[in-house]
């Protein structure tokens, strides 16, 4: 029995396939956008990983699923709002939290 592999079907892959691709400034920016992404994820993180409890283990895992920065910024408050009043670095993870949705969400200029 001979398995045929995609490679070996004539004409494929199809030229249209590598159209996203584009050019090098292109993916720059994806790369940046992709960047920031990781940076926004990474902050949410770690303030998920401050709220204890149930709670704490439901935005851990919300963090986790996010597959994009929309996300991430629509549980935003619910992070900082669930930070133990205690927490001494509240205001540090809000900074961080703002530095890095400002990457993920910049403004455009006219």
């Amino acid at each position: 029995m001979s398995t045929l592999t995609l490679r070996e079907i004539p004409n494929f892959p199809p030229p249209w396939a590598f159209a996203s691709l584009g050019g090098g400034q292109e993916r720059r920016g994806r790369n940046r956008m992709r960047e920031a992404f990781v940076h926004l994820k990474l902050a949410c993180t770690r303030i998920a990983a401050e709220v204890p409890g149930l709670l704490g283990l439901e935005l851990q895992r919300q963090v986790r699923q996010a597959c994009e920065p929309i996300e991430l910024w629509m549980l935003r408050g619910a992070l900082l709002q669930a930070l133990p009043p205690e927490c001494e670095c509240a205001e540090v993870y809000k900074a961080d939290i703002e530095l890095a949705m400002a990457k993920a969400f910049p403004r455009q200029h006219a």
